[in-house]
């Protein structure tokens, strides 16, 4: 197997800072030796020839990475696919069992509407102050402080945080 990137530029001595990618080459097909297995073009231009690795090398250069879906349909091609999606999904099990569930929120009177309700903390600074000040308040008073923002000051790192939006 063979690889390739988009060369440098011949008058400027420079790859373009869109090349980030290294691709697996088709060699089989109408464009066989010419177009990536994604369908990246490997032929030349004008301004940024293709640069071909003949073996395809372990490691990408300096710079650049694979090509998702290239690697995917090398797998194919080689007949390790199926070997490839077990590796996977046993990476994406031992991801999840590490992933820690969301603590739930304690519950109290709301600092707004004070019903008693598992509640968050809500932080902003008021017109003229130099600090944070800080409520604790329902996901339905949070929300309609949130709507109130206009300038952009209010933190809600808390509330995603508890419902589990920031991992």
């Amino acid at each position: 197997m063979r690889a390739f990137y988009r060369g440098y530029n011949a008058a400027t001595g420079r790859r373009a800072k869109q090349v980030r990618r290294l691709h697996v080459m088709r060699e089989d097909g109408k464009f066989a030796g010419r177009q990536g297995l994604c369908g990246a073009p490997g032929w030349n231009h004008s301004d940024s020839p293709a640069v071909v690795l003949t073996p395809m090398p372990e490691q990408p250069p300096e710079g650049l990475s694979w090509c998702n879906s290239c690697v995917g349909h090398a797998a194919h091609l080689v007949g390790m696919l199926d070997r490839f999606a077990v590796t996977v999904a046993e990476l994406a099990r031992e991801r999840e069992a590490e992933t820690t569930e969301p603590v739930k929120p304690a519950s109290g009177p709301c600092g707004r509407c004070r019903q008693t309700r598992p509640l968050f903390e809500f932080s902003w600074v008021p017109d003229g102050w130099m600090e944070f000040k800080e409520i604790h308040l329902c996901a339905r008073c949070h929300s309609l402080s949130a709507l109130e923002d206009e300038d952009g000051r209010l933190d809600s790192t808390p509330l995603l945080t508890a419902i589990g939006a920031l991992r």
